[in-house]
């Protein structure tokens, strides 16, 4: 999640546990101990893919976490100037707000490696975006009103439930998706492959659906208040140029799909300035189009491909023709667009689904303008 939404987090905890013994400065330390953890990204750790599996990792590990709220606490409490408030409050509020950072975290797409150093993997439902206003505004309209008009626990405590409310929404609403479009994957033969549902950006009205089958993806938009919910898929490239088994050669390619499992993309990348490079793209985040994590992982040299210093690779697509036409089909749900219309050619397979009806990022284009035909 974003720094505003752990600092109010953290403040609301902190303001609880500590209120009572320092007032308002337990929403301010609060506020800075919960960005803590994701003070790994100031670390270098060699390469793009190493920057990009290992985020998350050793500072979000509930182990290290409990370890180090131990060793605060300890030091705190003998402290001249804090001793007072004793090491089980100093425990407990290091434990809070650090663990809540980890678990919100958990709650994302790309999750949290909770268990570090245990090679068990991120942890993650998918079940909120890593931005979304409705989580946060409640916790940050209780913390400023117990910063600026009165301390008033009772605001923090209502932030609280509310914020945790809509986190569990999330969960909920993501279940009853997966049960309702469970007729149109086996339709279509596809309840046995890896899927993945995921609110779109800074909302949980339309959720995005990828499935993986094979070298191709299948990616729909799915809204709440669709009459039927059910997925229309558009399918697209995954691998079209045969490059996946060649990724899994090559250590970057295997960390990417631990990290990543099989939610990967893989092309070669023609410049005219250097030689052809082996891409492996994450596309749990983005869309089709623009993706920002991807990574150069090899270049072709000599006929082979040999690995390289991994290199970010992002898509510079139509984002802002994305969020708009998002916008739409939150609101206006008769008005389906198709995403392979923010893709570029690269990636078409099939036409669009018949309820596909916009064509979106395309300069002067109307609903009910006749669908381009895929390349």
């Amino acid at each position: 999640m974003d720094p505003v939404t752990h600092a109010s987090l953290g403040a609301a905890i902190g303001g609880l546990v500590l209120g009572s013994r320092l007032g308002r400065k337990a929403l301010v330390l609060g506020a800075l101990v919960a960005l803590i953890p994701d003070l790994d990204i100031l670390i270098a750790y060699g390469d793009a893919v190493s920057d990009f599996t290992l985020h998350r990792g050793f500072s979000h590990s509930i182990p290290v976490l409990l370890l180090f709220s131990a060793a605060a606490a300890g030091v705190l409490s003998r402290t001249p100037a804090t001793r007072d408030i004793g090491f089980a409050r100093w425990w407990w509020f290091f434990a809070l707000v650090l663990i809540t950072h980890v678990l919100l975290d958990a709650l994302t797409t790309y999750g949290t490696q909770i268990l570090w150093p245990l090679p068990v993997g991120p942890v993650g439902t998918a079940s909120i975006f890593v931005i979304d206003p409705l989580y946060t505004l409640p916790l940050l309209i209780g913390v400023i009103v117990a910063a600026f008009w009165r301390f008033a626990p009772r605001a923090l405590v209502a932030g609280l439930v509310l914020s945790t409310a809509y986190a569990g929404s999330g969960l909920a609403l993501q279940a009853w998706l997966d049960r309702h479009i469970q007729p149109a994957l086996a339709q279509a033969g596809l309840e046995e492959q890896p899927r993945l549902i995921q609110p779109t950006p800074f909302n949980m009205l339309v959720w995005r659906v990828t499935v993986i089958n094979g070298d191709h993806f299948h990616e729909a938009w799915v809204g709440i208040f669709d009459q039927p919910i059910r997925p229309d898929f558009e399918t697209f490239r995954r691998d079209p140029h045969g490059l996946e088994e060649t990724a899994m050669d090559l250590e970057d390619g295997r960390r990417l799909r631990e990290f990543s499992g099989p939610f990967l993309r893989f092309h070669a990348q023609y410049d005219e300035d250097r030689p052809p490079r082996l891409v492996a793209t994450d596309i749990r985040l983005g869309g089709p189009g623009y993706f920002p994590f991807g990574f150069a992982i090899a270049e072709r040299e000599n006929g082979e491909w040999q690995p390289i210093s991994s290199e970010r690779v992002r898509e510079e697509g139509p984002l802002d023709d994305a969020l708009h036409a998002l916008a739409r089909r939150a609101f206006q749900p008769d008005r389906i667009g198709c995403m392979g219309d923010l893709a570029g050619p690269e990636y078409f397979v099939t036409n669009p689904p018949p309820r596909c009806r916009m064509r979106m990022g395309l300069p002067g284009a109307h609903p009910g303008d006749p669908i381009r035909p895929r390349l």
